[in-house]
Order: C-alpha cells, then sequence, then structure tokens
C-alpha cells in the first residue's frame, strides 16, 4: 500500500513537471537547488551547530523572549512534583491525615489523596481546554496575563489551607492556572520561531518541566529539616515566585504577530515584529513567511475553519492531530506519572532513610540529562528518539517491576530498584519527556496549532487524570501495596502507544512547517518522510545510493 503511495506522490511531481514545460536551463537550476535541499537535510552534526549558532546570534533578541515565555512552563513541573513531595512530609500527612495503628504512621485516605492528585491534573483539562478556546479570540497575551493572576491567587489559598476540601479546591484553580501557562508559551514560542531555531526552542518545554519538578524536590529536600508546619507550607510558598517575576515583565512582551495576521491587523504584526526580533529583522520577508504558513491567500472564511476545533478532526489534519496526542500519552504511559509525581513518597514506602535527598539527586540528574538533550535535539532524529527512547524505557520498567517483587528487606533488590528507577528517569527525560513536546508543537499545522496543542494537552491530563485516582489504591500501604510492580502495567499501554508512533509519526527534524504541510498534502506516509526532499513546495524523493 506504501508503495502504491510512493508511486502516486513521484507521478504527481513528475506530471506537474511536464505541465510547466521546464526548458533544460530552468532542470539545471532545478537540479541545483533540490541538491542544496537534500544537503540541508542530511547536513553533519558539525554542520548542523554551525547553523544553530549563527542562528542563535542573529536571532538573539527572539532567544532571550523565547527564554522569558517559557519559564512560566515551570509551574508544570513544580506542581508535578509538589504532590508527590508534600505527601510525604511527615507533618502533611499528619495535618491532613488520619492515623494508620497497623503502620503507625499517618496517612492521606486514598479518596483525598486521589482528590489531592486529580485536583491539578482537572483544572490543567480546563486550563488547556480554555486556552485553546481563547487563544485565538484575545490573544496570547491575554491569557498569560489570565494565568498569572490565577497563579498568585491559589498559591495564597494553598498555604493557608485549613482543611483537605480547601486544600482541594486551592489546587484546583492552581492547576487551572498551570492549562494556562502550559499551552500558551509553547504556542507562542514555536509559531513564531525561526524554522532554523524551531526545534530547539521547542524542545524547551520539557526543559523547564523538568527545572521546575528540580526545585520542587529542592525545596522538599530543604524543608525537611525544618520542624512543623511550615516544612511543607513553604514549598507552597514556592509556587508565588515565577509567575510573580514572570508578571513583572509580561507587560513590555509583545503580542504574537502570527495572532496579529490571523486577525488582519498587519500593522500591528510589523511592530510586534520590531519588538519581538529587533530593528535588523526585514520585517515584510517575515510577514510574508507568516502570511504563507498561515495561507492567507485562502480567504478569511477558509481561516475561521481552519482555527476550530472541528479542522483538528478532519480529513486534512486528523492524522497530524493523532500524532500530537500520541507523542504526549508516550509521556504518561511510559511510566513518567509514578516515577515523577510519586518518587519521593515511594522512596519513603521502601523504607528509604532520606528519600527528600534521593529525589533531589534524581531530579538534579534529570534536569542534566534534558538539558543534554536539548543540546543535541538538532542532531538527533524524531522518530528515533521518541520511538527508540520509549522502547529502551519499557526494558527499564521490566526490571523495575521485577525487581520490586522482591521484599523490601532484601538490601541488594532495594540497591538495584533504584539505581534502575532513578536512571529510568534520566532516560525518560532524555527521550521521551523531551522529544515528546518537541513532536507534539512540530507535526501540528500554523492554523490549527492552538486548537492541536490544546487538545494534545488536555487528552494528556485527561488520562493523568485517570491514573491519579487509581495509583494511591495501587501503592498505599493499607491498599494494595504495589510498588513499583505497577510498571508491569505500564509496560503494555506504552507497547501500544509505540506501534501507533511507529505508523503514523513524521520524521521533522531540519524541516519547516510549510515542508511538513506539502509532504501531508502529497500523501506521503510519514514514516518516510526522511525519504523525500521538498524544494519550494515540489516533493521529490530522494536518489538512493
Amino acid at each position: 500500500m506504501d508503495s502504491k503511495k510512493d508511486s502516486s506522490v513521484d507521478a504527481t511531481i513528475a506530471s506537474h513537471s511536464n505541465v510547466d514545460h521546464i526548458e533544460k536551463a530552468t532542470v539545471a537550476v532545478d537540479e541545483v537547488s533540490l541538491s542544496k535541499a537534500a544537503d540541508a537535510q542530511d547536513m553533519t552534526p558539525k554542520e548542523q551547530y554551525q547553523r544553530l549558532w549563527a542562528n542563535l546570534k542573529k536571532d538573539k533578541r527572539f532567544v532571550l523572549w523565547a527564554l522569558y515565555v517559557m519559564s512560566l512552563v515551570f509551574g508544570w513541573g513544580y506542581d508535578q512534583g509538589l504532590s508527590g513531595v508534600a505527601i510525604a512530609f511527615p507533618e502533611f500527612r499528619r495535618a491532613y491525615g488520619e492515623y494508620y495503628e497497623a503502620g503507625d504512621q499517618f496517612v492521606i485516605p486514598a479518596l483525598w489523596q486521589s482528590l489531592w492528585n486529580a485536583a491539578s491534573t482537572i483544572g490543567q483539562v480546563f486550563g488547556a481546554f480554555l486556552t485553546g478556546q481563547f487563544a485565538d479570540w484575545v490573544g496570547r497575551k491575554a491569557v498569560l496575563w489570565a494565568a498569572v493572576g490565577l497563579s498568585v491567587a491559589s498559591s495564597f489559598a494553598l498555604v493557608f489551607a485549613p482543611s483537605l476540601p480547601v486544600l482541594f479546591v486551592s489546587k484546583l484553580l492552581l492547576g487551572l492556572s498551570v492549562g494556562l501557562s502550559t499551552v500558551t508559551p509553547p504556542l507562542y514560542v514555536t509559531e513564531n520561531a525561526p524554522a532554523a531555531l524551531r526545534s530547539s526552542l521547542s524542545s524547551l518545554t520539557n526543559v523547564v518541566i523538568v527545572l521546575g519538578f528540580f526545585l520542587s524536590s529542592i525545596t522538599g529536600f530543604g524543608s525537611s529539616h525544618i520542624s512543623g508546619d511550615w516544612s511543607y507550607r513553604l514549598a507552597f510558598v514556592m509556587t508565588f515566585l515565577v509567575p510573580t517575576l514572570f508578571g513583572l515583565v509580561l507587560p513590555f512582551l509583545p503580542e504574537s504577530p502570527v495572532w496579529y495576521v490571523k486577525k488582519g491587523k498587519e500593522d500591528d504584526a510589523r511592530k510586534a515584529i520590531r519588538r519581538l526580533y529587533g530593528e535588523n529583522i526585514d520585517v515584510e520577508e517575515r510577514l510574508n513567511f507568516i502570511k504563507s504558513e498561515l495561507e492567507v491567500s485562502a480567504g478569511e472564511t477558509n481561516m475561521a475553519k481552519q482555527t476550530s476545533w472541528k479542522a483538528i478532526f478532519s480529513k486534512e489534519h486528523r492524522s497530524r492531530t493523532l500524532v500530537a496526542v500520541l507523542g504526549l500519552q508516550s509521556q504518561n504511559f511510559s511510566g513518567g506519572y509514578f516515577a515523577n509525581t510519586y518518587q519521593t513518597y515511594y522512596f519513603d514506602l521502601i523504607g528509604q532513610s532520606d528519600p527528600f535527598g534521593l529525589t533531589a539527586i534524581s531530579s538534579t540528574l534529570q534536569f542534566v540529562s534534558n538539558c543534554i538533550s536539548v543540546m543535541l535535539s538538532d542532531v538527533l532524529p524524531r522518530r528515533k528518539s521518541l520511538i527508540g527512547g520509549g522502547s529502551l524505557l519499557c526494558c527499564w520498567s521490566i526490571i523495575i517491576a521485577g525487581t520490586s517483587l522482591a521484599s523490601t528487606n532484601n538490601h541488594a533488590a532495594n540497591t538495584a530498584l533504584l539505581a534502575f528507577m532513578i536512571t529510568w528517569s534520566m532516560l525518560y527525560t532524555a527521550t521521551v519527556g523531551c522529544f515528546g513536546w518537541a513532536v507534539a508543537q512540530e507535526t501540528a499545522s500554523q492554523a490549527t496549532r492552538p486548537k492541536t496543542i490544546a487538545f494534545s494537552l488536555v487528552c494528556q491530563q485527561l488520562t493523568a487524570l485517570m491514573l491519579s485516582s487509581v495509583f494511591p489504591y495501587f501503592i498505599n500501604p493499607d491498599q494494595l501495596n504495589w510498588g513499583g510492580r505497577v510498571m508491569f502495567l505500564f509496560v503494555g499501554a506504552e507497547v501500544v502507544i509505540l506501534g501507533l508512533l511507529f505508523m503514523f509519526q513524521p520524521e521533522t527534524k531540519n524541516r519547516t512547517y510549510s515542508d511538513i504541510d506539502s509532504l501531508y498534502a502529497q500523501g506521503v506516509p510519514p514514516r518516510k518522510f526522511s525519504q523525500y526532499i521538498v524544494d519550494d513546495g515540489a516533493v521529490v524523493r530522494k536518489q538512493r545510493n
């Protein structure tokens, strides 16, 4: 079936060439152009790094704005880490939990523990949906303002929550702000990023998330040495920090030029382009590039259809939507939820004397591995990084689950379990954690990107909600007490995800959005994208050596 599609693509291109009656001189020029396009796809790592460094210097102003905007994603990582860290505090369990006589300890009831974890997820689902609904209506900047205001207010309520119900509502509102601030920054950065920097900048999402998780573990480690309620309250106070600092600079951030073009405000778009890229930018060239990606020439009516929720499920876009969803689902179903959210609590359950210190070490290694992964993001192919990384994680998960069958008194088994859990986390952030976000952001078309990213995040959070609801019953000592054996379940789920990604994930490395659009439009099988080059909208199969 794929060979038929390939033949169809080649026939279409050949037909197009015949219709144009290309003359011999023109053919020579075209061959040179195609050769250059092929070389751009097959650059050596050294050439790619040279190009990356040159573009970072050229567009340094945009890079700084991108780093600033992406910093707000910190809230997701910190909130995710905070959920597990808070439950590990004895003072937190004593303040909000019940005494478990058999274990001579306080535990948060499984129902409330589920609600505590689910609160953020529910809020993030609604936050992501609202972003997709309103980002094209009120603009990206207005959504960022809403995220900052809601984050500060909910953080204050979280610190001084007198009871579990108030704690739940505070966490719910904080999750809502996290949903707004997780979808909007990647949308803003990827839709405005120069093509040469898109891969690196889209990979920043997970770096900032891991940084948030890292700081939550460091804060938890420091707070664990404080006596009384302020041990866990100090960890909650940190949720104020980044949104407050972000809000101080937000008045100076230009609105997205892409949003202005969608609204037909070209003069405003020109001003935003100058503020975003600097005075040296060729404003008209950039404006025309945005127009070409949005296909503004197709008319405002068509543009309205392309930016609707229905568009992401249309025949033209549903395959791309599926890949974006699978990119983020690979994170949940690889076991990331267990390894990151419950790591501190699990270290405590298996009898480790310093679970906070172990989590701090683990999160530090995760952050380092993620930074290395981002530096390699322009060199490593997307398909191999995501599918290959996920396959490697499956092997690690089987080892973790198998080792968990041993008794908690088995010192050798516990040492091996710790080693594999920590290295699993490093592999996760370097592969699935990093490239899952990049694939989700890059695969969507420019016109449907706000809705596609929002929908992908909603789907991810709905599965996280399911996991947060059932997890306490699997690992709590007063329930099933499975511990690491739960990783067996993730292996089965991840195999299905990887199988679908193998069929539908395209190779987007070194591709512009226009290239990706052309490849999809010509019906090239996604897993064979790397076998084709695109030159000025023409799709041509590479010559086999």
